[in-house]
């Protein structure tokens, strides 16, 4: 009698357990008959047949190496394998470990005896070439069957970006998501790091479905074009798909400073103010970051011409020091932010942008979404408990809601103290000159557009001028720049006595 293994596989989804099921009762049925010994099983779910990338498959061949049973059995040759070649390949591996394969319903090019079968051999690469045939026709039908849906702006499966919903099998913008999606790439543009974006999210008891926020989750949102209502999905673009959430330039704006921070835009050691910013006024080179040694041990930071440092081109420009050259800009910065008429077009902007953001409290809203979905989950729970479903599950989960009810009513409370804050232009203009000076990081980054370093000069182009008349522009321009110091307007809202006391010494 001779010793055998089965290998059973099905494909998809749409098929299940019961078609392994079949597939063993089929082959343990011919093991019986033709006095097998089945030792052993291997089985696939949910894997393609079209290659041989799985686990299972590569383990059997694996140890037909080494293993005493001599027969592969299979219920069909498709579930062996539907690519002609790989096929061919794995059949020769196991000759080659004096295994043979066996169908239960098909007959195959060897006997179990190990003698040939002529018309087997025919029969089997017909089976081969109809299982490779049929999954490249059904794989064609497939994909054009899913671009005309996508071409009809329908919704083809798979996850749901965050900020978006499903209704009617057509994607629809989720509101209170889509302004958390906003909020993200419009503090990003603005400067600020995603660490800080991720606290900001959390501490405000916001989540990305249940989740809290993560840098990876927020990279994720920043790097999805499909917020800007385009999409490239197999080759083809698709402008139907998604509604619009945010612009394509603020899109691009964002996706630039990604990959610009991905290739050291920041110094683990020490943060240049100015890098990626400085450029050389002679050979037009970028001027980046150095740092040196003292006989002493000291460090030494500088920003150096890249024609002088790779390139050994001749070029008179000459290292300069760090503190230097950022003290310089720095000066110059908030020189030109601090005159009177830039003041009082900023400070009527920001009242303006408070009164709105007062009206708008996305945050506010967000908090009393989850909070009514908290306490349906809670009754629902002490329903349970009253009917006497009790269990230690019952008992975590009716802690982690009440705990979590608790934080949603304190931040709710916070929020709504922030809205009876109003800060007046008197305030606006005392705050202002304080957060200039302790946000100039940020300051620099939105402000600044590139700074052209002479010997005896220096050149400060600003991405937008601070003087001339234009409406759009300044307002876009002061949009931006709120956002430089958000993190201690809002301290200064939630807590202004403090702020006040602070300002005063």
């Amino acid at each position: 009698m001779k010793t055998a293994v089965i290998y059973a596989r099905y494909s998809s989804a749409s098929q299940t357990e019961q078609s392994i099921e079949g597939q063993l009762h089929v082959c343990n049925q011919f093991a019986k008959a033709n006095d097998l010994i089945v030792v052993d099983t291997y089985i696939d779910r949910a894997m393609t047949g079209t290659n041989d990338n799985r686990a299972a498959f590569q383990r059997m061949l694996a140890d037909s190496a080494s293993a005493t049973w001599e027969v592969v059995l299979v219920y069909a040759i498709d579930r062996f394998g539907r690519n002609s070649v790989e096929v061919a390949l794995n059949k020769q591996r196991l000759k080659s470990n004096n295994k043979i394969l066996i169908s239960a319903t098909q007959r195959t090019s060897e006997n179990l005896d190990g003698t040939k079968n002529l018309d087997g051999i025919l029969l089997e690469n017909v089976y081969i070439g109809i299982a490779e045939y049929y999954s490249a026709e059904l794989s064609q039908k497939i994909r054009r069957g899913l671009k005309e849906s996508r071409s009809k702006g329908l919704f083809c499966g798979g996850k749901v970006p965050f900020g978006y919903k499903v209704v009617d099998r057509r994607f629809r913008i989720d509101k209170d998501d889509a302004e958390v999606v906003k909020y993200i790439f419009e503090r990003y543009h603005a400067g600020v790091y995603v660490s800080d974006i991720v606290k900001t999210l959390n501490d405000k008891g916001l989540t990305n479905r249940g989740k809290k926020f993560t840098s990876n989750m927020v990279y994720g949102i920043l790097r999805n074009e499909r917020y800007t209502g385009s999409c490239e999905i197999a080759g083809e673009r698709y402008d139907n798909i998604f509604p619009k959430i945010v612009d394509a330039k603020l899109f691009e704006a964002a996706r630039a400073k990604i990959e610009k921070n991905s290739l050291g835009s920041r110094s683990v050691q020490a943060v240049y103010l100015l890098r990626n910013k400085v450029k050389c006024g002679y050979c037009g080179r970028p001027i980046s970051a150095e740092t040196g040694t003292s006989c002493k041990g000291n460090v030494m930071r500088y920003y150096k011409c890249l024609g002088v440092k790779k390139d050994h081109n001749g070029c008179p420009s000459v290292p300069l020091r760090k503190d230097y050259l950022e003290n310089i800009v720095t000066e110059c910065v908030i020189s030109e932010m601090s005159k009177p008429e830039v003041l009082d077009r900023l400070v009527k902007t920001l009242l303006q942008v408070q009164d709105r953001q007062t009206k708008e409290n996305t945050a506010l809203s967000l908090l009393i979404k989850e909070r009514k979905k908290t306490q349906t989950a809670l009754d629902n729970i002490v329903s349970a408990i009253e009917r006497g479903i009790i269990s230690e599950t019952t008992n975590k989960r009716l802690h982690e809601l009440e705990t979590k009810l608790r934080e949603c009513e304190e931040m709710i409370a916070i929020e709504k103290s922030r809205e009876k804050i109003k800060l007046t232009e008197y305030e606006i203009r005392r705050y202002y000159a304080l957060a200039l000076k302790q946000e100039i990081a940020l300051a620099i980054n939105f402000l600044v557009k590139e700074i052209i370093v002479f010997k005896d000069k220096i050149e400060i182009i600003f991405n937008s001028p601070l003087n001339g008349p234009d409406e759009n522009r300044d307002h876009c321009f002061y949009e931006q720049f709120r956002y430089i110091s958000v993190t201690a307007f809002a301290q200064y809202q939630t807590d202004k006595r403090a702020i006040l006391v602070k300002m005063s010494v």
